[in-house]
């Protein structure tokens, strides 16, 4: 078995792989708090609670005619968070993105799924014509960046507009995002928890080309935190995403997680890599891998919680073709029962 065998080119931005492991690390509502406390603008933390973040359930804000065809625009990692204000703990609407590349039009993307968000709301709240009956939460977006190329820290939806005449600019509409880049950010200084720390760490170790060699450095963060469920789920996602970018074959994957996470955890753990990377020795089992992911990552978001018998059922799955046709049906089912019929 040859390195190169499993290895995702970080050049092939159709595999989203890089994308996944964003969303799937920011969904933790603690690394997402820890992202914008220590990563993102000062002011933030000076205005917003972050101390209480809440994933906001899933919303599918209808079809909408997009590059690809008509779709279902759904928000991507989503949070409910309140101001410090004492008189109304005004309600902010949180939006993640994680790009692996610079595209200027991730400030449209963003915009259109906030505005649709807070239209959505309006108009399943009767369309109120007054702001005593409904109050507009604040659209927050967040970019979160980590690539190989420099990209500006402050992307504006004025800035798409390149042949506007100066005087009329006034008349754009101004949404900013907030940048974070974690390009900027040294390795030796890294802050936050742990897990937020080893996270960052992987993020960019991946498009420095330098996971491999360090994969055992990231995972002795871990070192400084209980290995409860979340903790071993978080260090077992960056094992698996190191396995798949890097090409490690599973013998040194294994080394890496048993020399740091000791006992039965760490057996345990290296075999759950083993199983869901190098599936029979196949690189479908990478894709597969991610599908599977993917599968338990919008049930989480969505009813904060996966049983033991849906788990055996995905892990079981092999036909990628049934894996992506469940995937759909994560996002569309209203409860977990629908879903588990559907699957089992």
């Amino acid at each position: 078995m040859t390195e190169d065998r499993f290895k995702f080119s970080l050049k092939d931005r159709k595999g989203s792989i890089h994308d996944y492991f964003g969303r799937v690390t920011i969904g933790d509502p603690l690394i997402a708090s820890d992202l914008l406390r220590y990563y993102g603008e000062p002011v933030i933390v000076e205005h917003i609670d972050l101390d209480n973040l809440q994933a906001a359930p899933t919303q599918f804000l209808g079809p909408t005619h997009l590059a690809t065809g008509p779709k279902e625009v759904k928000l991507d990692v989503p949070y409910i968070a309140h101001l410090h204000d004492e008189a109304w703990k005004s309600e902010v609407l949180i939006l993640f993105e994680h790009k692996s590349s610079p595209n200027l039009f991730v400030v449209l993307q963003l915009v259109v799924q906030a505005l649709l968000s807070l239209y959505k709301r309006w108009t399943d709240a009767g369309r109120p014509a007054s702001l005593r009956n409904f109050h507009v939460p604040m659209p927050l977006m967040v970019l979160v960046y980590c690539g190989e190329e420099d990209w500006v820290n402050k992307i504006r939806f004025q800035d798409i507009f390149e042949f506007i005449p100066e005087p009329l600019r006034r008349f754009i509409p101004q949404f900013q995002l907030i940048v974070i880049n974690l390009r900027q950010f040294d390795y030796d200084n890294l802050q936050g928890r742990p897990e937020t720390q080893a996270v960052v760490e992987t993020m960019k170790r991946v498009f420095d080309e330098t996971l491999a060699e360090y994969l055992p450095g990231v995972l002795s963060r871990f070192e400084a935190v209980s290995m409860d469920d979340r903790i071993l789920e978080l260090a077992t996602t960056i094992v698996w995403y190191g396995g798949c970018v890097t090409g490690l074959e599973p013998k040194r994957l294994v080394e890496a997680v048993t020399n740091v996470i000791k006992g039965k955890k760490g057996i345990e753990m290296a075999e759950t890599i083993q199983r869901g990377i190098f599936s029979q020795g196949k690189a479908e089992g990478v894709v597969e891998g991610i599908a599977k992911g993917e599968i338990r990552a919008i049930l989480r978001l969505r009813f904060h919680e996966v049983s033991q018998e849906i788990e055996e059922a995905i892990q079981s799955m092999t036909d990628l073709i049934a894996l992506r046709s469940l995937i759909v049906h994560a996002e569309s089912c209203k409860s977990l029962d629908e879903f588990k019929d559907g699957l089992l």
